[in-house]
Protein backbone atom coordinates (compact mmCIF):
# COMPACT_ATOMS: atom_id res chain seq x y z
CA UNK A 1 0.00 0.00 0.00
CA UNK A 2 1.28 3.46 -0.93
CA UNK A 3 0.32 6.94 0.23
CA UNK A 4 -1.48 9.25 -2.20
CA UNK A 5 1.50 11.52 -2.69
CA UNK A 6 2.37 13.05 -6.06
CA UNK A 7 5.51 10.90 -6.32
CA UNK A 8 3.60 7.68 -5.63
CA UNK A 9 0.89 8.65 -8.11
CA UNK A 10 3.52 9.22 -10.80
CA UNK A 11 5.18 5.91 -9.91
CA UNK A 12 1.85 4.01 -10.15
CA UNK A 13 1.13 5.52 -13.58
CA UNK A 14 4.61 4.56 -14.76
CA UNK A 15 4.09 1.01 -13.47
CA UNK A 16 0.81 0.68 -15.38
CA UNK A 17 2.41 2.16 -18.50
CA UNK A 18 5.30 -0.36 -18.41
CA UNK A 19 2.95 -3.30 -17.85
CA UNK A 20 0.74 -2.40 -20.80
CA UNK A 21 3.63 -1.72 -23.18
CA UNK A 22 5.33 -5.02 -22.33
CA UNK A 23 2.08 -6.89 -23.02
CA UNK A 24 1.45 -5.28 -26.42
CA UNK A 25 -1.38 -2.85 -25.67
CA UNK A 26 -2.29 -0.17 -28.20
CA UNK A 27 -0.12 2.95 -27.75
CA UNK A 28 -3.04 5.38 -28.07
CA UNK A 29 -5.05 3.44 -25.48
CA UNK A 30 -2.04 3.35 -23.12
CA UNK A 31 -1.82 7.15 -23.20
CA UNK A 32 -5.56 7.48 -22.58
CA UNK A 33 -5.44 5.02 -19.71
CA UNK A 34 -2.43 6.68 -18.09
CA UNK A 35 -4.15 10.08 -18.13
CA UNK A 36 -7.33 8.50 -16.70
CA UNK A 37 -5.42 6.73 -13.93
CA UNK A 38 -3.48 9.86 -12.98
CA UNK A 39 -6.61 12.00 -12.88
CA UNK A 40 -8.45 9.38 -10.81
CA UNK A 41 -5.67 9.21 -8.21
CA UNK A 42 -5.42 13.00 -8.03
CA UNK A 43 -9.18 13.23 -7.42
CA UNK A 44 -8.90 10.70 -4.59
CA UNK A 45 -6.03 12.77 -3.19
CA UNK A 46 -8.21 15.90 -3.34
CA UNK A 47 -11.35 14.30 -1.89
CA UNK A 48 -9.56 12.33 0.85
CA UNK A 49 -5.98 13.31 1.72
CA UNK A 50 -2.35 12.61 0.70
CA UNK A 51 -2.07 10.43 3.82
CA UNK A 52 -4.65 8.01 2.41
CA UNK A 53 -3.18 4.73 1.17
CA UNK A 54 -3.91 2.99 -2.14
CA UNK A 55 -2.95 -0.19 -3.97
CA UNK A 56 -2.77 -1.00 -7.68
CA UNK A 57 -3.31 -4.45 -9.19
CA UNK A 58 -2.40 -5.16 -12.82
CA UNK A 59 -3.44 -8.28 -14.69
CA UNK A 60 -5.12 -9.89 -17.68
CA UNK A 61 -8.42 -11.70 -17.92
CA UNK A 62 -9.94 -13.25 -21.04
CA UNK A 63 -7.48 -11.37 -23.22
CA UNK A 64 -8.30 -7.96 -21.69
CA UNK A 65 -6.10 -5.86 -19.43
CA UNK A 66 -7.57 -5.23 -15.99
CA UNK A 67 -6.32 -2.45 -13.71
CA UNK A 68 -7.87 -2.45 -10.25
CA UNK A 69 -7.33 0.50 -7.91
CA UNK A 70 -8.21 0.10 -4.21
CA UNK A 71 -8.44 3.13 -1.89
CA UNK A 72 -9.53 2.32 1.70
CA UNK A 73 -11.37 4.98 3.67
CA UNK A 74 -14.48 7.11 3.33
CA UNK A 75 -16.68 6.81 0.26
CA UNK A 76 -15.40 9.08 -2.53
CA UNK A 77 -16.56 8.84 -6.14
CA UNK A 78 -13.72 10.31 -8.24
CA UNK A 79 -15.97 10.62 -11.30
CA UNK A 80 -18.82 12.54 -9.65
CA UNK A 81 -17.95 16.17 -10.10
CA UNK A 82 -20.55 17.03 -7.51
CA UNK A 83 -21.89 20.53 -8.01
CA UNK A 84 -20.35 21.25 -11.38
CA UNK A 85 -21.69 18.14 -13.09
CA UNK A 86 -25.13 18.73 -14.57
CA UNK A 87 -27.63 16.04 -15.56
CA UNK A 88 -26.55 16.02 -19.20
CA UNK A 89 -22.91 15.44 -18.25
CA UNK A 90 -23.99 12.72 -15.82
CA UNK A 91 -25.92 10.97 -18.62
CA UNK A 92 -22.83 11.23 -20.85
CA UNK A 93 -20.67 9.73 -18.09
CA UNK A 94 -23.06 6.78 -17.65
CA UNK A 95 -23.17 6.20 -21.40
CA UNK A 96 -19.36 6.24 -21.58
CA UNK A 97 -19.16 3.71 -18.73
CA UNK A 98 -21.55 1.40 -20.61
CA UNK A 99 -19.49 1.71 -23.78
CA UNK A 100 -16.33 0.83 -21.87
CA UNK A 101 -14.82 4.30 -22.30
CA UNK A 102 -14.71 5.20 -18.60
CA UNK A 103 -13.66 3.25 -15.48
CA UNK A 104 -16.21 1.69 -13.15
CA UNK A 105 -16.27 2.86 -9.51
CA UNK A 106 -17.91 1.16 -6.55
CA UNK A 107 -17.68 1.37 -2.75
CA UNK A 108 -17.52 -1.99 -0.98
CA UNK A 109 -16.48 -3.03 2.54
CA UNK A 110 -14.86 0.31 3.35
CA UNK A 111 -12.91 0.52 0.10
CA UNK A 112 -13.24 2.63 -3.01
CA UNK A 113 -12.67 0.29 -5.94
CA UNK A 114 -11.99 1.53 -9.48
CA UNK A 115 -11.83 -0.97 -12.34
CA UNK A 116 -10.27 0.06 -15.64
CA UNK A 117 -10.53 -2.33 -18.59
CA UNK A 118 -8.42 -2.12 -21.73
CA UNK A 119 -8.92 -4.46 -24.64
CA UNK A 120 -5.91 -6.26 -26.02
CA UNK A 121 -4.87 -5.68 -29.62
CA UNK A 122 -6.89 -8.01 -31.79
CA UNK A 123 -7.32 -8.70 -35.44
CA UNK A 124 -10.40 -6.97 -36.91
CA UNK A 125 -13.46 -9.20 -36.83
CA UNK A 126 -13.86 -9.09 -40.61
CA UNK A 127 -10.39 -10.61 -41.10
CA UNK A 128 -11.25 -13.49 -38.76
CA UNK A 129 -14.56 -14.07 -40.53
CA UNK A 130 -12.94 -13.92 -43.97
CA UNK A 131 -10.37 -16.49 -42.82
CA UNK A 132 -13.13 -18.71 -41.43
CA UNK A 133 -15.02 -18.55 -44.75
CA UNK A 134 -11.92 -19.50 -46.76
CA UNK A 135 -11.08 -22.30 -44.33
CA UNK A 136 -14.67 -23.61 -44.42
CA UNK A 137 -14.63 -23.70 -48.23
CA UNK A 138 -11.29 -25.50 -48.37
CA UNK A 139 -12.01 -28.07 -45.67
CA UNK A 140 -15.58 -28.56 -46.89
CA UNK A 141 -14.40 -29.33 -50.42
CA UNK A 142 -11.63 -31.53 -49.03
CA UNK A 143 -13.91 -33.71 -46.88
CA UNK A 144 -16.23 -34.27 -49.83
CA UNK A 145 -13.44 -36.37 -51.32
CA UNK A 146 -13.80 -38.83 -48.42
CA UNK A 147 -16.44 -41.58 -48.32
CA UNK A 148 -19.76 -40.97 -46.55
CA UNK A 149 -18.68 -43.26 -43.73
CA UNK A 150 -16.09 -40.61 -42.81
CA UNK A 151 -17.81 -37.38 -43.91
CA UNK A 152 -21.24 -37.89 -42.31
CA UNK A 153 -19.97 -38.69 -38.77
CA UNK A 154 -17.73 -35.60 -38.85
CA UNK A 155 -20.68 -33.41 -39.86
CA UNK A 156 -23.46 -34.92 -37.77
CA UNK A 157 -21.60 -36.16 -34.67
CA UNK A 158 -19.06 -33.37 -34.23
CA UNK A 159 -19.59 -30.13 -36.18
CA UNK A 160 -23.42 -29.94 -36.10
CA UNK A 161 -23.72 -30.44 -32.29
CA UNK A 162 -21.18 -27.66 -31.73
CA UNK A 163 -23.00 -25.16 -33.96
CA UNK A 164 -26.36 -26.13 -32.43
CA UNK A 165 -24.96 -25.59 -28.93
CA UNK A 166 -23.64 -22.18 -29.96
CA UNK A 167 -27.05 -21.16 -31.33
CA UNK A 168 -28.78 -22.38 -28.18
CA UNK A 169 -26.44 -20.38 -25.96
CA UNK A 170 -26.83 -17.32 -28.20
CA UNK A 171 -30.63 -17.49 -28.03
CA UNK A 172 -30.51 -17.94 -24.25
CA UNK A 173 -28.49 -14.74 -23.74
CA UNK A 174 -30.13 -12.65 -26.48
CA UNK A 175 -33.46 -12.19 -24.67
CA UNK A 176 -32.06 -10.88 -21.35
CA UNK A 177 -29.58 -8.68 -23.26
CA UNK A 178 -32.41 -6.91 -25.09
CA UNK A 179 -34.47 -6.73 -21.88
CA UNK A 180 -31.77 -5.02 -19.80
CA UNK A 181 -30.79 -2.77 -22.70
CA UNK A 182 -34.33 -1.41 -23.03
CA UNK A 183 -34.92 -1.10 -19.26
CA UNK A 184 -31.65 0.73 -18.62
CA UNK A 185 -32.06 2.88 -21.71
CA UNK A 186 -35.48 4.11 -20.58
CA UNK A 187 -34.38 4.56 -16.97
CA UNK A 188 -31.26 6.51 -17.96
CA UNK A 189 -33.34 8.90 -20.03
CA UNK A 190 -35.61 9.45 -17.06
CA UNK A 191 -32.62 10.45 -14.92
CA UNK A 192 -32.03 13.53 -17.09
CA UNK A 193 -33.98 16.51 -15.75
CA UNK A 194 -34.07 18.00 -19.23
CA UNK A 195 -35.75 14.97 -20.77
CA UNK A 196 -39.15 16.62 -20.76
CA UNK A 197 -37.85 19.15 -23.31
CA UNK A 198 -34.75 17.78 -25.00
CA UNK A 199 -35.32 14.04 -24.64
CA UNK A 200 -38.90 14.16 -25.86
CA UNK A 201 -37.95 16.18 -28.92
CA UNK A 202 -35.01 13.86 -29.70
CA UNK A 203 -37.09 10.71 -29.35
CA UNK A 204 -39.73 12.17 -31.64
CA UNK A 205 -37.18 13.17 -34.30
CA UNK A 206 -35.21 9.93 -34.14
CA UNK A 207 -38.34 7.79 -34.25
CA UNK A 208 -39.84 9.81 -37.09
CA UNK A 209 -36.71 9.52 -39.24
CA UNK A 210 -36.34 5.84 -38.41
CA UNK A 211 -39.92 5.06 -39.42
CA UNK A 212 -39.63 7.24 -42.52
CA UNK A 213 -36.44 5.53 -43.72
CA UNK A 214 -37.80 2.04 -43.06
CA UNK A 215 -40.98 2.97 -44.92
CA UNK A 216 -38.99 4.32 -47.88
CA UNK A 217 -36.90 1.14 -47.89
CA UNK A 218 -40.06 -0.94 -48.06
CA UNK A 219 -41.43 1.26 -50.86
CA UNK A 220 -38.23 0.88 -52.91
CA UNK A 221 -38.18 -2.89 -52.47
CA UNK A 222 -41.93 -3.38 -52.96
CA UNK A 223 -41.62 -4.51 -56.64
CA UNK A 224 -39.48 -7.44 -55.44
CA UNK A 225 -42.00 -8.60 -52.81
CA UNK A 226 -44.86 -11.01 -53.36
CA UNK A 227 -47.40 -10.49 -50.60
CA UNK A 228 -49.90 -13.24 -49.86
CA UNK A 229 -53.11 -11.44 -48.93
CA UNK A 230 -54.83 -14.67 -47.91
CA UNK A 231 -58.59 -15.12 -48.18
CA UNK A 232 -59.35 -11.46 -47.62
CA UNK A 233 -57.93 -8.20 -46.38
CA UNK A 234 -60.31 -8.38 -43.41
CA UNK A 235 -58.75 -11.68 -42.34
CA UNK A 236 -55.28 -10.18 -42.69
CA UNK A 237 -56.24 -7.24 -40.50
CA UNK A 238 -57.76 -9.64 -37.97
CA UNK A 239 -54.47 -11.53 -37.78
CA UNK A 240 -52.65 -8.24 -37.31
CA UNK A 241 -55.02 -7.23 -34.51
CA UNK A 242 -54.48 -10.58 -32.78
CA UNK A 243 -50.72 -10.07 -33.10
CA UNK A 244 -50.98 -6.67 -31.38
CA UNK A 245 -53.00 -8.17 -28.52
CA UNK A 246 -50.48 -11.01 -28.24
CA UNK A 247 -47.75 -8.48 -27.38
CA UNK A 248 -49.18 -8.39 -23.85
CA UNK A 249 -47.94 -11.60 -22.16
CA UNK A 250 -50.08 -13.76 -19.91
CA UNK A 251 -47.24 -14.08 -17.40
CA UNK A 252 -43.70 -12.74 -16.92
CA UNK A 253 -41.84 -15.99 -17.60
CA UNK A 254 -43.25 -17.41 -20.83
CA UNK A 255 -41.83 -14.65 -23.10
CA UNK A 256 -38.28 -15.48 -21.99
CA UNK A 257 -38.71 -19.25 -22.22
CA UNK A 258 -40.40 -19.08 -25.64
CA UNK A 259 -38.23 -16.28 -27.01
CA UNK A 260 -41.19 -13.99 -27.85
CA UNK A 261 -39.26 -10.78 -28.52
CA UNK A 262 -42.26 -8.45 -28.76
CA UNK A 263 -43.52 -9.58 -25.37
CA UNK A 264 -40.04 -9.18 -23.85
CA UNK A 265 -39.84 -5.64 -25.24
CA UNK A 266 -43.30 -4.87 -23.85
CA UNK A 267 -42.28 -6.04 -20.37
CA UNK A 268 -39.00 -4.11 -20.55
CA UNK A 269 -40.78 -0.93 -21.60
CA UNK A 270 -43.33 -1.21 -18.77
CA UNK A 271 -40.57 -1.90 -16.23
CA UNK A 272 -38.43 0.99 -17.48
CA UNK A 273 -41.30 3.50 -17.38
CA UNK A 274 -42.36 2.29 -13.93
CA UNK A 275 -38.81 2.76 -12.65
CA UNK A 276 -38.83 6.35 -13.95
CA UNK A 277 -42.08 7.10 -12.10
CA UNK A 278 -40.65 5.92 -8.77
CA UNK A 279 -36.97 6.56 -9.49
CA UNK A 280 -36.14 7.65 -5.92
CA UNK A 281 -37.43 4.34 -4.55
CA UNK A 282 -35.63 2.00 -6.97
CA UNK A 283 -32.03 3.20 -6.89
CA UNK A 284 -30.80 -0.18 -5.64
CA UNK A 285 -32.92 -2.00 -8.21
CA UNK A 286 -31.51 0.23 -10.95
CA UNK A 287 -27.96 -0.45 -9.78
CA UNK A 288 -28.66 -4.20 -9.74
CA UNK A 289 -30.18 -4.03 -13.24
CA UNK A 290 -27.14 -2.14 -14.50
CA UNK A 291 -24.79 -4.73 -13.01
CA UNK A 292 -26.81 -7.63 -14.44
CA UNK A 293 -26.86 -5.85 -17.79
CA UNK A 294 -23.08 -5.52 -17.68
CA UNK A 295 -22.77 -9.24 -16.94
CA UNK A 296 -25.08 -10.18 -19.83
CA UNK A 297 -23.26 -7.81 -22.21
CA UNK A 298 -19.93 -9.29 -21.17
CA UNK A 299 -21.23 -12.80 -21.89
CA UNK A 300 -22.58 -11.60 -25.24
CA UNK A 301 -19.16 -10.13 -26.02
CA UNK A 302 -17.64 -13.56 -25.46
CA UNK A 303 -20.29 -15.14 -27.70
CA UNK A 304 -19.66 -12.50 -30.34
CA UNK A 305 -15.96 -13.32 -30.39
CA UNK A 306 -16.87 -16.91 -31.29
CA UNK A 307 -18.83 -15.89 -34.40
CA UNK A 308 -15.94 -16.75 -36.79
CA UNK A 309 -15.85 -20.32 -35.40
CA UNK A 310 -19.63 -20.62 -35.74
CA UNK A 311 -19.45 -19.40 -39.35
CA UNK A 312 -16.65 -21.88 -40.07
CA UNK A 313 -18.60 -24.83 -38.68
CA UNK A 314 -21.87 -23.90 -40.39
CA UNK A 315 -20.36 -23.16 -43.81
CA UNK A 316 -18.21 -26.27 -43.54
CA UNK A 317 -21.35 -28.38 -43.17
CA UNK A 318 -23.05 -26.55 -46.05
CA UNK A 319 -20.14 -27.10 -48.43
CA UNK A 320 -19.46 -30.64 -47.24
CA UNK A 321 -23.06 -31.70 -47.81
CA UNK A 322 -23.36 -29.84 -51.11
CA UNK A 323 -26.56 -28.14 -49.93
CA UNK A 324 -25.66 -24.65 -51.13
CA UNK A 325 -29.26 -23.51 -51.64
CA UNK A 326 -28.97 -21.30 -48.52
CA UNK A 327 -26.45 -19.17 -50.42
CA UNK A 328 -29.07 -18.12 -52.95
CA UNK A 329 -30.46 -14.61 -52.64
CA UNK A 330 -27.57 -13.60 -50.34
CA UNK A 331 -27.02 -10.86 -52.90
CA UNK A 332 -30.41 -9.36 -51.98
CA UNK A 333 -29.18 -8.88 -48.42
CA UNK A 334 -25.79 -7.48 -49.40
CA UNK A 335 -26.70 -5.17 -52.26
CA UNK A 336 -30.08 -4.21 -50.78
CA UNK A 337 -28.44 -3.03 -47.55
CA UNK A 338 -25.52 -1.36 -49.33
CA UNK A 339 -27.64 0.54 -51.85
CA UNK A 340 -30.10 1.66 -49.18
CA UNK A 341 -27.23 2.95 -47.01
CA UNK A 342 -26.12 5.12 -49.94
CA UNK A 343 -29.72 6.30 -50.23
CA UNK A 344 -29.81 7.17 -46.50
CA UNK A 345 -26.62 9.23 -46.86
CA UNK A 346 -28.03 11.08 -49.88
CA UNK A 347 -31.40 11.60 -48.16
CA UNK A 348 -29.90 13.15 -45.03
CA UNK A 349 -27.45 15.23 -47.05
CA UNK A 350 -30.23 16.81 -49.11
CA UNK A 351 -32.64 17.32 -46.19
CA UNK A 352 -29.96 18.77 -43.90
CA UNK A 353 -28.56 21.11 -46.54
CA UNK A 354 -32.06 22.46 -47.22
CA UNK A 355 -32.93 22.90 -43.54
CA UNK A 356 -29.58 24.33 -42.47
CA UNK A 357 -28.69 26.30 -45.61
CA UNK A 358 -25.44 24.31 -45.95
CA UNK A 359 -23.74 23.31 -49.16
CA UNK A 360 -23.21 19.52 -49.44
CA UNK A 361 -19.44 20.09 -49.49
CA UNK A 362 -19.52 22.14 -46.30
CA UNK A 363 -21.70 19.58 -44.53
CA UNK A 364 -19.44 16.69 -45.46
CA UNK A 365 -16.26 18.60 -44.59
CA UNK A 366 -17.54 18.98 -41.04
CA UNK A 367 -18.89 15.43 -40.67
CA UNK A 368 -16.14 13.63 -42.57
CA UNK A 369 -13.79 12.84 -39.66
CA UNK A 370 -16.50 11.04 -37.67
CA UNK A 371 -17.66 9.24 -40.82
CA UNK A 372 -14.12 7.97 -41.50
CA UNK A 373 -13.67 6.70 -37.94
CA UNK A 374 -16.91 4.73 -38.23
CA UNK A 375 -15.91 3.48 -41.68
CA UNK A 376 -12.51 2.23 -40.54
CA UNK A 377 -13.38 0.87 -37.08
CA UNK A 378 -17.05 -0.22 -37.40
CA UNK A 379 -17.42 1.11 -33.86
CA UNK A 380 -19.71 3.96 -32.82
CA UNK A 381 -18.08 4.09 -29.38
CA UNK A 382 -14.65 4.58 -31.01
CA UNK A 383 -16.09 7.59 -32.84
CA UNK A 384 -17.85 9.04 -29.78
CA UNK A 385 -15.16 11.57 -28.84
CA UNK A 386 -14.87 12.89 -32.39
CA UNK A 387 -18.65 12.85 -32.76
CA UNK A 388 -19.00 15.10 -29.72
CA UNK A 389 -16.22 17.39 -30.96
CA UNK A 390 -17.80 17.66 -34.41
CA UNK A 391 -21.23 18.50 -33.02
CA UNK A 392 -20.03 21.10 -30.49
CA UNK A 393 -17.07 22.69 -32.31
CA UNK A 394 -17.84 22.33 -36.01
CA UNK A 395 -21.63 22.41 -36.03
CA UNK A 396 -21.70 24.70 -32.96
CA UNK A 397 -24.43 22.71 -31.22
CA UNK A 398 -24.84 23.62 -27.56
CA UNK A 399 -22.91 21.18 -25.29
CA UNK A 400 -26.03 21.06 -23.11
CA UNK A 401 -27.78 19.27 -25.96
CA UNK A 402 -24.81 17.43 -27.49
CA UNK A 403 -23.60 15.82 -24.25
CA UNK A 404 -26.96 14.12 -23.90
CA UNK A 405 -27.99 13.64 -27.53
CA UNK A 406 -24.79 12.20 -29.03
CA UNK A 407 -24.44 9.09 -26.80
CA UNK A 408 -28.22 8.72 -26.72
CA UNK A 409 -28.39 8.90 -30.53
CA UNK A 410 -25.58 6.40 -31.01
CA UNK A 411 -27.52 3.89 -28.94
CA UNK A 412 -31.08 4.33 -30.23
CA UNK A 413 -30.78 5.82 -33.72
CA UNK A 414 -29.24 3.30 -36.11
CA UNK A 415 -31.23 3.49 -39.37
CA UNK A 416 -28.75 1.36 -41.29
CA UNK A 417 -29.29 -1.46 -38.78
CA UNK A 418 -33.05 -1.33 -39.34
CA UNK A 419 -32.49 -1.59 -43.09
CA UNK A 420 -30.06 -4.47 -42.58
CA UNK A 421 -32.57 -6.51 -40.53
CA UNK A 422 -35.24 -5.88 -43.15
CA UNK A 423 -33.19 -7.15 -46.09
CA UNK A 424 -31.82 -10.07 -44.05
CA UNK A 425 -35.33 -11.30 -43.24
CA UNK A 426 -36.64 -10.71 -46.77
CA UNK A 427 -33.73 -12.49 -48.48
CA UNK A 428 -33.91 -15.53 -46.19
CA UNK A 429 -37.72 -15.69 -46.43
CA UNK A 430 -37.53 -15.59 -50.22
CA UNK A 431 -34.87 -18.28 -50.30
CA UNK A 432 -36.90 -20.52 -47.96
CA UNK A 433 -40.17 -19.90 -49.88
CA UNK A 434 -41.83 -18.49 -46.76
CA UNK A 435 -45.22 -16.98 -47.49
CA UNK A 436 -45.17 -13.24 -46.75
CA UNK A 437 -48.55 -12.08 -45.46
CA UNK A 438 -49.57 -8.52 -44.72
CA UNK A 439 -49.42 -9.08 -40.95
CA UNK A 440 -46.00 -10.80 -41.29
CA UNK A 441 -44.66 -7.82 -43.24
CA UNK A 442 -46.01 -5.17 -40.84
CA UNK A 443 -44.61 -7.12 -37.90
CA UNK A 444 -41.23 -7.27 -39.65
CA UNK A 445 -41.15 -3.51 -40.22
CA UNK A 446 -41.98 -2.88 -36.56
CA UNK A 447 -39.41 -5.42 -35.41
CA UNK A 448 -36.68 -3.85 -37.56
CA UNK A 449 -37.28 -0.48 -35.95
CA UNK A 450 -37.38 -1.93 -32.43
CA UNK A 451 -34.28 -4.11 -32.84
CA UNK A 452 -32.24 -1.29 -34.34
CA UNK A 453 -33.02 0.89 -31.31
CA UNK A 454 -32.72 -1.74 -28.58
CA UNK A 455 -29.52 -3.50 -29.63
CA UNK A 456 -26.73 -2.31 -27.30
CA UNK A 457 -23.42 -1.19 -28.87
CA UNK A 458 -21.42 -4.19 -27.63
CA UNK A 459 -19.61 -7.04 -29.32
CA UNK A 460 -22.15 -9.64 -30.35
CA UNK A 461 -25.09 -7.23 -30.09
CA UNK A 462 -26.11 -7.49 -33.75
CA UNK A 463 -25.48 -11.25 -33.69
CA UNK A 464 -28.02 -11.59 -30.89
CA UNK A 465 -30.50 -9.39 -32.76
CA UNK A 466 -30.21 -11.56 -35.87
CA UNK A 467 -30.86 -14.62 -33.72
CA UNK A 468 -33.98 -12.95 -32.27
CA UNK A 469 -35.14 -11.98 -35.76
CA UNK A 470 -34.77 -15.53 -37.10
CA UNK A 471 -36.58 -17.11 -34.15
CA UNK A 472 -39.41 -14.54 -34.15
CA UNK A 473 -40.21 -15.05 -37.85
CA UNK A 474 -39.46 -18.75 -38.14
CA UNK A 475 -36.54 -18.22 -40.54
CA UNK A 476 -34.27 -21.25 -41.10
CA UNK A 477 -31.26 -21.00 -38.81
CA UNK A 478 -28.96 -22.63 -41.37
CA UNK A 479 -29.02 -19.30 -43.22
CA UNK A 480 -27.79 -17.38 -40.17
CA UNK A 481 -24.03 -17.94 -40.70
CA UNK A 482 -24.30 -16.62 -44.26
CA UNK A 483 -26.05 -13.48 -42.99
CA UNK A 484 -23.46 -13.01 -40.22
CA UNK A 485 -20.58 -13.38 -42.68
CA UNK A 486 -22.02 -10.75 -45.02
CA UNK A 487 -22.85 -8.50 -42.05
CA UNK A 488 -19.17 -8.46 -41.08
CA UNK A 489 -18.42 -6.82 -44.43
CA UNK A 490 -21.34 -4.39 -44.26
CA UNK A 491 -20.71 -3.45 -40.64
CA UNK A 492 -18.14 -0.76 -41.46
CA UNK A 493 -20.27 1.16 -43.94
CA UNK A 494 -23.41 0.69 -41.82
CA UNK A 495 -21.72 2.22 -38.77
CA UNK A 496 -20.50 5.23 -40.74
CA UNK A 497 -23.94 5.72 -42.28
CA UNK A 498 -25.71 5.72 -38.91
CA UNK A 499 -23.18 8.15 -37.41
CA UNK A 500 -23.68 10.63 -40.26
CA UNK A 501 -27.47 10.27 -40.03
CA UNK A 502 -27.40 10.86 -36.29
CA UNK A 503 -25.39 14.07 -36.74
CA UNK A 504 -27.79 15.36 -39.39
CA UNK A 505 -30.90 14.71 -37.29
CA UNK A 506 -29.26 16.25 -34.23
CA UNK A 507 -28.23 19.31 -36.22
CA UNK A 508 -31.77 19.99 -37.45
CA UNK A 509 -33.14 19.31 -33.95
CA UNK A 510 -30.67 21.80 -32.44
CA UNK A 511 -31.83 24.45 -34.90
CA UNK A 512 -35.47 23.78 -34.04
CA UNK A 513 -34.65 24.09 -30.33
CA UNK A 514 -32.59 27.25 -30.98
CA UNK A 515 -29.46 25.57 -29.57
CA UNK A 516 -26.95 26.59 -32.26
CA UNK A 517 -24.74 29.64 -31.90
CA UNK A 518 -26.57 32.22 -33.98
CA UNK A 519 -23.58 34.13 -35.22
CA UNK A 520 -22.04 30.99 -36.67
CA UNK A 521 -25.19 29.40 -38.01
CA UNK A 522 -24.94 28.83 -41.80
CA UNK A 523 -26.52 31.48 -43.96
CA UNK A 524 -26.43 34.08 -41.16
CA UNK A 525 -22.80 34.97 -41.20
CA UNK A 526 -21.91 38.48 -42.09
Amino acid sequence: MLYLTNDNIASACEQADDFLRKNGANTKEIIRLRITLEETLLRFQEQLSPETKFSLKLGKRFGNFKICLNVPGAMADPFANNESMNNDEDYLRKALVRMGKLPIWRYSHGQNVVLITLSKKRLPQWIKIFASIVAALLFGLLIRQFPDSVRIPVQEDFVAPLTDTYLGFLNAIAAPMIFFSVVLGIYSIGDAATFSVLGKKLVERYLFHLCLLVGLTFAMSFPLISINMGDSQVKGLSVLFDMILDIVPKNLFTPFSSGNTLQILFIATVVGISMINISEKVTYVAALAEQLGNIVNNIMGFIGNLVPLFIFGSLFNIVASGETAVLRNAGIFFFGTLITCFFILAFHTVITCIRMNYSPLDLWKKAFSTFVIGLTTASSSAALADDLKTCTEKFKISPKLANFAVPFGQIVFKPSNAVMYYFAAMSVAKNADISISLSWLITLLIMCIVLSSSTPPVTGGSTASFSILFVQFGLPLESLPVILAINAILNYFRTATSLFSQQCVLLSTAKKLDMIEKELEPGKQG
